[in-house]
């Protein structure tokens, strides 16, 4: 007998998470990624539904055809989470197969006595993918380590619960020389329910909350921008004979001390506080780019002078008390300052020598400036 309810509970949070997955991820963060992840939790409800609808009707084939779809809705999740990643390929073609497969062959051995084989081997293969899936959120870092940490459990319980199935469908083999018949397969779909329940509430809050963060693929196209302008500004530069440029590399001190001492939460708000620090330091015709959460790029045209007084005065704005600042660990930034007139106007050069000093001046216990010396 198939629990209805757990059928139609199943059904509705399908739906609820469809929709706010649609609405929170896809239509307010519009990428490839979210709208890979709207796909899945579609494709999940309708399988959901077709529980329900199989349920009412008594129909073996459509209840079969269902949970085929719904494994296949998980491998969905994993090409997401490649997609976030900006990976060169996201494997959606070979996946696709695997779901449509899935549906098939389940759904046409429903009343055969080869149905328990096919369901165990098909339900292998999902728990496969969701060691890929383990492995894409171990792949994001330790800063994502609270969004990815949902996901993660239920990607766990999916392999361990995938692995049981294997062994249980081989004791009842070498006991009985069969490995139940669908219609014996009540307990083993409620627990399916259940569990179905519990992995689309966990990826329904790792979806989103990385839909509503910045992926990876971002940074490396506003890179390429920053790079393109201030290659131009410094060949301008060196047309007129200008030497008052500058490039500065800024990264905040001790990061990932920082990070195990909060939650990710926390370690937004001090990143967020940190970009906020350096961009009202610095001038308005300064080029800035950000290098991940704790790090920023800058082409700085001012002379000596002006650009000491600009570092003393971003050092000591970082290293002020805040009290919206969620952690009581006094803040510190390090600096690395390559100018034109000690390495020329290459911007490969500066930014070299600029990642140099700014390495020198955290070995010597951060919250300070390096530069570069000029030759002879």
């Amino acid at each position: 007998m198939i629990n209805t309810h757990a059928s139609v509970s199943f059904a509705v949070l399908s739906l609820l998470s469809t929709g706010l997955v649609i609405g929170l991820g896809f239509l307010s963060r519009p990428s490839r990624a979210t709208s890979i992840w709207a796909f899945a939790f579609t494709l999940t409800t309708i399988a959901s539904f077709g529980w329900v609808a199989a349920d009412a009707v008594g129909s073996l084939p459509l209840r079969a055809a269902a949970s085929g779809a719904l494994l296949g809705a998980g491998a969905f999740v994993w090409v997401g989470l490649r997609a976030w990643r900006g990976a060169a390929r996201l494997y959606w073609l070979p996946v696709f197969a695997y779901a449509v497969a899935s549906t098939i062959l389940l759904a046409a051995t429903a009343t055969t006595a080869h149905y328990a084989l096919i369901f165990r081997l098909d339900f292998a293969i999902a728990g496969a993918l969701a060691v890929l899936v383990i492995v894409e959120l171990v792949r994001l870092g330790s800063e994502r380590r609270d969004e990815a940490l949902p996901l993660a459990l239920a990607s766990g319980g999916y392999v361990a619960f995938s692995i049981l199935a294997l062994i249980d469908g081989g004791v009842r083999y070498a006991q009985s020389g069969t490995m139940a018949s669908a219609a014996e397969l009540g307990f083993v779909r409620d627990l399916n329910s259940l569990g179905s329940i519990f992995y689309v509430v966990c990826a329904l809050v790792t979806v989103l909350l990385l839909a509503r963060t910045t992926p990876a693929a971002a940074g490396q196209r506003t890179a390429s921008c920053f790079t393109d302008v201030a290659a131009d500004r410094l060949a301008r530069a060196r047309a007129a004979g200008d030497q008052w440029w500058s490039v500065l590399d800024i990264r905040l001190d001790d990061p990932d001390d920082l990070r195990d001492a909060s939650n990710s939460i926390a370690f937004a708000a001090i990143t967020e506080g940190f970009a906020r620090d350096v961009r009202a330091s610095l001038p308005a015709d300064a080029d800035i780019e950000a290098r991940g959460d704790t790090g920023f790029v800058v082409l700085l045209p001012r002379p000596e002078g002006a650009v000491r007084q600009v570092l003393s005065q971003l050092l000591a704005r970082v290293a002020a008390a805040d009290a919206e600042q969620p952690t009581n660990v006094r803040l510190s930034a390090s600096i690395g300052w390559a100018s034109v007139d000690a390495v020329g106007h290459d911007l490969d050069a500066l930014l070299e020598g600029a990642a140099g000093r700014v390495s020198e001046a955290q070995q010597r216990g951060g919250d300070r400036w390096e530069r570069t010396q000029i030759a002879g």
